[in-house]
């Protein structure tokens, strides 16, 4: 630690913090606080008992807050930034996050779903059905969980089938010819076998604006996603279960690639902003493509003392996108992307289920993955440019890991984790020209190269009971993320491989339930120093890695929950970020070419300007109130979302400006809760912000998020 740390935090945030901390007011509030039981520490337990910084949000608040899927997650977890950039999910936690997307990369912000790691950052966009809770934890992860995380996971737990019958049926309309159907149900097979099926599909007909090529405005492609989901449970005895999963998803849009020069921007070839946020003007229609394929296979047996959970993981994505670089009408470049990602992974963890002080948790973790450009292809045009890139990652990693817990006391409890990680990576493949298939780079006709990594990484800490409604809790926590190839090589050179992340993160926080438990306060305060942060470049259409030396972020969380009657609730969350590249001397400076139209490229010390995607302050404000009637329950929400902006770019030339989100709902249920019916609205104050955004020698380019949109939704339980 240094004296830098929680420099510029504003002090009247440093004392609400301190005051909602120390909060003991009595209240005879009628309503209490929900327990939501985690397992982000590898055991059941209540939320409120974790010692870092964890939001847990459940079906029924995700419907509240009319999230309906991954995209829209940043309304209710603090510090969170989730967008999409092509046919990829680009989820920022604290400023950690990674928006390079080429065939092998992996998030800093890891995903899961019931247990099982997605090295597919494509895999990692996705509708929510059947969900039984999701779980955001923040903070470098991996002492606990199967693969390493520096910023922080998202955790997705579907439900598990039950042996009574019960499930539901729904379907919308809403705008822009927007249907959605799901279904979920389970029951009994037999007395030891129950099952589940869970089906979602959504179809938006039209698109969100038009494209203008050619002076014949046509519209954008809408959207589609199908999933269906199925788990089997054999409930073989006492002590040992078996959970079988499998998953098929496909999805099709063009949120997040469509994208047009930004307001101002020069950009190349006759490419410009066309007046209106959700239209385009480009010779090809952005889309991207994506089917999934998931099992995954969950054995649980107990022993005396202790539980051993084996979890074996397969994903299969193929993903197709077309992109227009130049985003403009005229033929310069444009990628045709096939990417093909397989995954297995599996992971043996031990953990005690005593209730003495000692408390430890052990496992092992192997993943295989290969990632293929399958091929990937620019079209230019010059067709003598052309290429064709067969290029190749395969990714092995192994780890051992462990943590403890000692109870000194009835209060206080210390925490060490301790991992062991190693990372082997392997390049291959060639690049081609696309007509006469001569290598590229005939100096290198066959590209291939291998790289590895081991690490130590662990995670100390300590928490304290003030009292049965209030823990306090410190530790220091160093993350890891290997380094990894691009293996978008157009130049026909191998290339050199980035080096690992290494984050150290130092927390402290509170969480507790006051007013009679009527009110809750979770608080954080952290400071991280980040080594190497892997970063992309885009030039000439050429995608290029490189590491920043140093950097540092600190900040602070609020998260609150007010039942203020039984039947009125309000949650609100505020989160501030200060971040800042310590180290970066030859960082790259992409501006506008004052001798015509494009940018130009040079270089810079950077140290002292802001990390990317790291706004300021966001906060999110919702409000639940529900109203008993003859016939069922009425039930009003209203959710709000702002984010003071942020820079795209380390050079900190283009700018996301601040924006807010509102969405709302109206819904009735009636007396026997068979049936719902719901009005909703998202983004009701039409806010215009981006999804991602790009500078290279082309312009500056923009990626509109979704605008306004409404509707209505009838849902039938049983």
């Amino acid at each position: 630690m240094t004296s830098r740390k929680f420099r510029g935090v504003p002090l009247p945030l440093v004392s609400a913090i301190a005051a909602a901390g120390t909060m003991l007011v009595s209240n005879s509030a009628v309503a209490q606080l929900e327990e939501v039981v985690v397992t982000a520490q590898k055991r059941s337990e209540s939320a409120q008992e974790v010692p870092i910084a964890i939001t847990a949000v459940t079906e029924l608040a995700l419907e509240k807050s009319g999230i309906t899927g991954s995209d829209e997650l940043s309304m209710v977890v603090p510090n969170l930034q989730f967008s999409r950039q092509l046919a990829s999910a680009t989820p920022f936690i604290r400023g950690v996050g990674t928006k390079n997307s080429s065939a092998g990369e992996e998030s800093s912000v890891s995903t899961y779903v019931d247990g099982v790691y997605y090295s597919s950052m494509v895999a990692s966009i996705m509708e929510f059905n059947n969900i039984e809770r999701i779980e955001v934890l923040r903070g470098p992860q991996g002492t606990l969980f199967g693969r390493n995380a520096t910023g922080g996971l998202i955790h997705v737990i579907t439900k598990d089938p039950q042996f009574e019958t019960e499930g539901k049926i729904k379907a919308g309309y809403g705008s822009y010819n927007t249907y959605k159907f799901g279904g979920y149900a389970t029951t009994g097979l037999s007395e030891k076998v129950a099952g589940d099926i869970s089906v979602l599909y959504t179809k938006r007909e039209d698109g969100y604006g038009d494209n203008r090529f050619t002076g014949n405005p046509r519209e954008r492609p809408g959207e589609e996603d199908r999933s269906i989901r199925s788990k089997l449970l054999f409930d073989m005895s006492e002590q040992t279960s078996i959970l079988a999963s499998a998953l098929y998803a496909t999805r099709e849009s063009d949120v997040g690639i469509a994208r047009q020069p930004a307001k101002g921007s020069n950009a190349n070839f006759g490419a410009a902003y066309t007046g209106d946020f959700q239209d385009i003007n480009s010779d090809w229609t952005p889309l991207a493509e994506a089917d999934q394929r998931s099992y995954s296979l969950k054995v649980t047996h107990a022993f005396e003392g202790a539980e051993l959970i084996a979890t074996t993981g397969y994903n299969d994505i193929n993903s197709f996108l077309l992109l227009d670089q130049d985003s403009g009408p005229a033929h310069v470049v444009n990628f045709l992307v096939r990417e093909r990602s397989e995954q297995f992974s599996q992971e043996f963890q031990l953990s005690s289920t005593g209730a003495g002080p000692f408390q430890w948790t052990a496992g092992v973790y192997y993943m295989a993955a290969l990632s293929q450009n399958d091929p990937t292809q620019t079209t230019s045009a010059n067709p003598a440019f052309n290429v064709t890139m067969d290029t190749e990652q395969e990714t092995e990693s192994q780890a051992i890991y462990g943590q403890v817990s000692y109870d000194f006391s009835d209060a206080t409890k210390v925490t060490l984790g301790l991992r062991w990680t190693l990372d082997e990576r392997e390049f291959s493949g060639r690049t081609t020209n696309t007509i006469s298939g001569a290598p590229v780079n005939p100096a290198e006709p066959y590209l291939e190269e291998e790289e590895s990594w081991e690490e130590p990484t662990w995670r100390l800490g300590v928490d304290h009971q003030l009292n049965d409604e209030v823990l306090v809790y410190a530790y220091h926590a160093r993350g890891f993320k290997s380094g990894v190839f691009n293996t978008l090589t157009n130049n026909g050179a191998i290339p050199d491989p980035v080096d690992p992340e290494i984050l150290d993160a130092y927390e402290i926080g509170l969480k507790g339930d006051f007013l009679n438990n009527s009110l809750r306060v979770n608080t954080a305060i952290f400071f991280y120093e980040f080594e190497n942060l892997q970063l992309q470049q885009i030039n000439a259409g050429s995608i290029f890695l490189f590491n920043v030396g140093d950097s540092e972020m600190q900040g602070a969380e609020v998260e609150t929950t007010y039942f203020v009657t039984e039947n009125l609730d309000l949650n609100l969350s505020v989160a501030y970020l200060d971040t800042e590249y310590v180290e970066f001397p030859d960082g790259p400076i992409i501006s506008p070419n004052p001798a015509g139209p494009g940018n130009v490229t040079t270089s810079g010390d950077l140290a002292g300007n802001e990390m990317t995607r790291a706004p300021e302050f966001t906060y999110s404000l919702s409000a639940n109130y529900r109203q008993q009637t003859g016939m069922g329950e009425l039930s009003y929400n209203i959710a709000y979302y702002y984010n003071d902006g942020f820079f795209w770019e380390p050079d900190n030339r283009t700018e996301q400006d601040s924006y807010d989100v509102l969405n709302a709902e109206i819904a009735f249920t009636t007396k026997d809760e068979n049936w719902r019916f719901r009005i909703f609205g998202r983004n009701l104050l039409d806010s215009e912000y981006s999804y991602y955004s790009q500078q290279s020698s082309f312009g500056d380019f923009v990626s509109a998020a979704p605008p306004r949109t409404y509707g209505v939704e009838v849902e039938y339980r049983f």
